[in-house]
């Protein structure tokens, strides 16, 4: 069983900049928790611990058991962050309980793979999206939409209905165009579109 997503954490009283910089002063972070109808609770948090938590492969779609020093154990997900972006450390999270058998609305990074025959033939490859709107169990969110761009020939389109997920519902209109091939420059009156 992996130890991703397990997490103490320790409930302060104040809050502030001066607590804040005080806690990372201190090797801590300030973070809270919110959600579900209860209490916000300000919290402290081992910023390394939470680095070592976090899976490498959902990354901050990772499904959290945070366990509240002299308190309960809460599911969650990290609903914001602040990252000081020169040494990738967290400065702050954001920390929403969840329902483990509800969906959580999130954003996965899409994955094109394979070589097109339409780039093959010498068309030009487009894609259009980056990330991916889903909804999904908490512990079921899917680590990528993966595309595969193998059978598209020059004029051809993949539409977001055409790509499989799994355990995960789409929260975007099917007909997005995903990537499509366009002819050689100087050919596009030779080329057969597709449908």
């Amino acid at each position: 069983m992996s130890d991703y997503g397990n997490i103490t954490a320790q409930t302060r009283a104040n809050s502030g900049k001066g607590v804040s910089r005080k806690l990372r002063a201190a090797g801590r972070i300030p973070g809270v928790m919110y959600g579900r109808g209860k209490d916000s609770l300000k919290l402290s948090l081992d910023p390394h611990e939470l680095r070592k938590a976090i899976d490498p492969e959902r990354k901050l779609n990772t499904y959290f058991i945070v366990d509240i020093e002299g308190g309960d154990k809460e599911s969650c997900v990290i609903a914001d962050c602040q990252i000081e972006p020169t040494k990738d450390t967290f400065m702050h999270v954001d920390f929403l309980r969840v329902d483990p058998e509800l969906e959580v609305f999130v954003k996965i990074p899409v994955r094109y793979f394979g070589r097109s025959v339409g780039v093959a033939a010498g068309g030009k490859m487009k894609t259009t999206r980056r990330e991916i709107r889903v909804a999904a169990k908490p512990a079921q969110v899917p680590v990528e939409l993966a595309v595969d761009i193998s059978s598209l020939d020059i004029g051809g389109r993949l539409l977001l209905a055409d790509v499989p997920l799994e355990n995960a519902r789409l929260l975007e209109s099917h007909d997005t165009v995903m990537a499509l091939i366009d002819a050689p420059k100087g050919t596009a009156e030779d080329t057969v579109e597709t449908t």
